[in-house]
């Protein structure tokens, strides 16, 4: 009797064999047919496809990369030939042609997309794009997005990103605001907005990085914000910037970079205005540690948050700032800093200065839940005696050096 024979890959289940599918770019999955018979039709069914930059570049006669005509045909056959759902579409290059890449498009909103990338340099969303009725996750880069007239909304929408797109004012406000389950919202790069207006009653998490004047969010569900503005606004009114704060002080996780430090911290103090941020437990922030009003607006911040729990400070410097913080000007008012239940403190970048050295005694005395305080590149053992002798107020916490 002849021993029976396996043959491992042909064996494999059919959710296996897609899962490997899927994790491929377009060409080397369709390669796969080649396998064996078992495999031959595997990839026809994949719910997931994906186009890298090279799979569509060929090398011309004078040694430039241009579009492959061929690819294009390629594409408008595996499009043609695949049946069953594309759950997932990813596609990234700058050789495509758009007439091409409308035609997919349509054709993928015919098969239940719901997650799709889309990175071309200046391609203008199709109208019938926005008419899915199943898009779940949306990620744009480098394209144009002008809203149809008759747009209602994606209203399966979960995460929305949007990378060096061109969209007006209008049109984004009512992208978003047009999305009744949108929880997470990523702009990067975004538009120079006078106005960046959100209004969701959905919202969870929003990240940004870019550029606005002045920012309106009204989103009662919003968690985590992280704001990274490239410049500050040297403009901006006193009465903008308590709209800023009015609109942040529900969340429970905030980042904000030194330019949108510096833009609050020329409005004054923030134990001046009635707010309190009663959710937030952790907080991200970049300072000047030689400017007394970015020192005075952190430590407002703080305290104007009793369930704060983990603070991350990466401090720098600027030797044109005219008002220089005093070694002094944190330990005198200690007493007025309780942070209840701040376990965690984290501070990169800080000098061994004395104007340091009592930001972290204010901690120190101020903070019974503490369990640390990490400090990066200082190498001053001078500096670290002089910590050791403070007086913590919780016995627990622990100075860490590295």
């Amino acid at each position: 009797m002849e021993a029976k024979t396996f043959d491992l890959i042909s064996d494999l289940p059919g959710l296996v064999k897609e899962q490997i599918l899927v994790h491929l770019p377009i060409k080397e999955a369709i390669r796969t047919r080649i396998l064996s018979s078992k495999w031959r039709h595997t990839w026809v069914s994949i719910p997931e496809l994906m186009i890298r930059n090279e799979d569509c570049l060929t090398c011309s006669k004078n040694e430039e990369l241009i579009l492959s005509t061929k690819f294009i045909q390629f594409m408008d056959w595996v499009f043609q030939v695949h049946s069953g759902s594309i759950l997932k579409f990813s596609m990234c290059s700058d050789h495509f042609s758009s007439r091409a890449v409308d035609r997919w498009i349509l054709t993928l909103s015919r098969k239940q997309i719901q997650q799709i990338f889309i990175g071309l340099d200046r391609y203008k969303m199709p109208s019938g794009f926005f008419m899915s009725h199943t898009l779940t996750h949306v990620y744009l880069e480098k394209c144009t997005v002008k809203l149809p007239a008759k747009f209602n909304g994606f209203k399966m929408l979960r995460e929305l990103g949007l990378k060096y797109c061109i969209i007006s004012e209008e049109h984004f406000e009512k992208l978003v605001s047009s999305s009744p389950f949108l929880e997470n919202l990523s702009l990067e790069l975004f538009n120079d907005f006078n106005m960046l207006r959100i209004c969701s009653r959905s919202l969870r998490k929003f990240d940004f990085w870019g550029e606005f004047k002045y920012i309106h969010l009204d989103t009662p569900r919003l968690a985590k914000v992280c704001i990274r503005k490239f410049i500050p606004t040297y403009d901006m009114r006193y009465s903008s910037l308590v709209n800023d704060l009015e609109c942040l002080k529900d969340v429970e996780m905030l980042d904000i970079n030194k330019h949108f430090v510096m833009d609050l911290a020329k409005g004054g103090s923030i134990n001046k205005l009635p707010i309190k941020f009663e959710k937030l437990k952790e907080i991200k922030i970049e300072i000047n540690v030689e400017d007394q009003k970015e020192f005075d607006l952190s430590l407002d911040l703080f305290r104007s948050a009793p369930l704060l729990e983990h603070v991350w400070i990466k401090a720098y410097s600027s030797k044109t700032i005219a008002s220089v913080v005093s070694a002094n000007s944190f330990s005198a008012d200690s007493r007025n800093y309780l942070f209840e239940c701040l376990q965690t403190v984290s501070i990169f970048n800080l000098s061994a200065s004395e104007s340091a050295l009592s930001l972290i005694q204010l901690v120190l005395v101020s903070a019974p839940a503490l369990k640390k305080v990490v400090l990066s590149k200082i190498n001053s053992s001078v500096f670290f005696n002089k910590l050791s002798q403070i007086e913590k107020l919780s016995k627990e916490a622990q100075i860490i050096l590295c």
